[in-house]
């Protein structure tokens, strides 16, 4: 608990998190009136916060302090992982539908992951917003219908829920698992 009350005080004091994520519901809810493309663009701030959250510690070298005081990886990433849900979960839940609630959250945990894999902000932005946005593009420039399908089954903006939580869920494992070998 201890470890989740310091993440809190970590991610709300953050400079811009509230307003980010206040923007990524008033985004969703304002553009969702043409459809899923509010979701899409309210996602981009869930994304930075969540990259934030973690690369920023890295930044300023707040992360040497935060490993001294949690040794254990694990529970760090998992409160982290919480805090965040939490944070994107109520944020969302004010302007959105529970369906987009849930895909928030498991974009936050996408982001998560790949900041804890990258932990540069610039590069693990880029690196999320890349691989959400680049298959839906690209595959519009794939002659092949199977391979169009394909692609657009297994990319994380474009395919189900399920497919998403698997992405998030190996972004979460890899992220946590540098963690606990890399940063020691």
């Amino acid at each position: 608990m201890r470890v989740v009350r310091a993440e809190w005080t970590k991610l709300r004091t953050t400079r811009g998190a509230a307003w980010l994520l206040l923007l990524a519901a008033a985004v969703t809810v304002a553009a969702g009136r043409l459809g899923l493309s509010g979701l899409y663009l309210g996602q981009v701030p869930v994304a930075v916060v969540a990259v934030l959250s973690v690369s920023g510690e890295y930044s300023n070298g707040l992360i040497r302090t935060t490993l001294m005081a949690v040794p254990n990886r694990t529970t760090l990433m998992a409160a982290k992982a919480l805090v965040l849900s939490a944070a994107v979960a109520s944020f969302s839940l004010l302007l959105a539908g529970p369906r987009a609630v849930v895909y928030l959250v498991l974009i936050a945990m996408l982001s998560l992951g790949i900041a804890a894999v990258l932990r540069d902000s610039a590069v693990a932005i880029g690196a999320v917003l890349g691989l959400l946005y680049l298959p839906p593009i690209l595959t519009t420039l794939v002659a092949d219908a199977h391979l169009r399908r394909l692609v657009n089954q297994i990319a994380p903006m474009s395919a189900s829920l399920w497919v998403l939580a698997v992405w998030s869920l190996g972004a979460m494992l890899v992220g946590t698992l540098l963690l606990r070998v890399r940063d020691t």
